[in-house]
């Protein structure tokens, strides 16, 4: 008999804690954490997607000079973190990523300047693009005994210019061993690339 008044009793307080928590707004099955307000938790935003390309460069130890033997790839999507990766990983593989670019219309407008000549950049530049664009130089060394590149410092700043100039810097570059990022359709992205390019070396 007692044990089952004992029982009875446990049931009626289980009871009553039940409808107070559920009168003050607490679900007694939830935990802490899950009955939080979704007002209490800040979500993060969704990183946006970026787009870039490779190139194959080959570099002239006698003339010190960079030649552009492969223009660019098919264009990757990624985060920006995906991208900066891609960076490391392509001057290890003797490659340079060219990006990041907010758009893919953007990423297809650049890979038209990156051909082996001047001349042979035929295509105009999408109507979309910008009369105005902006770019910055890397400069990087071969090492022979790793077969990969590397990026050494560049104090250059970010520039600015029409479709024109940025082809005429892209091939002045070359002749100085230096290879011309871009363009990009805003100059404050060039910037926050050129920052990306800047860690790596």
């Amino acid at each position: 008999m007692k044990k089952l008044s004992s029982i009875l009793i446990m049931a009626l307080v289980m009871m009553i804690m039940s409808i107070s928590a559920s009168a003050i707004g607490i679900d007694p099955e939830k935990t802490d954490s899950q009955s939080q307000s979704p007002m209490d938790v800040s979500k993060k935003e969704p990183e946006p997607d970026v787009y870039w390309f490779f190139i194959s460069m080959r570099i002239d130890p006698k003339g010190k000079t960079l030649e552009i033997v492969k223009p660019g790839t098919k264009i990757t999507m990624g985060t920006k973190k995906g991208f900066n990766k891609a960076v490391w990983w392509g001057i290890a593989h003797r490659q340079v990523a060219i990006g990041p670019f907010y758009s893919e219309a953007e990423a297809l407008n650049a890979k038209i300047y990156y051909k082996k000549s001047k001349e042979k950049i035929n295509e105009l530049p999408q109507a979309t693009a910008p009369s105005t664009m902006s770019w910055f130089e890397v400069s990087f060394k071969e090492l022979k005994r790793l077969r990969s590149y590397e990026y050494t410092h560049s104090p250059a700043a970010v520039n600015d210019g029409s479709s024109a100039e940025f082809t005429d810097a892209l091939f002045e570059g070359l002749s100085f061993q230096r290879l011309s990022i871009g363009p990009f359709w805003d100059h404050i992205q060039a910037e926050e690339a050129k920052k990306i390019y800047r860690m790596n070396e």
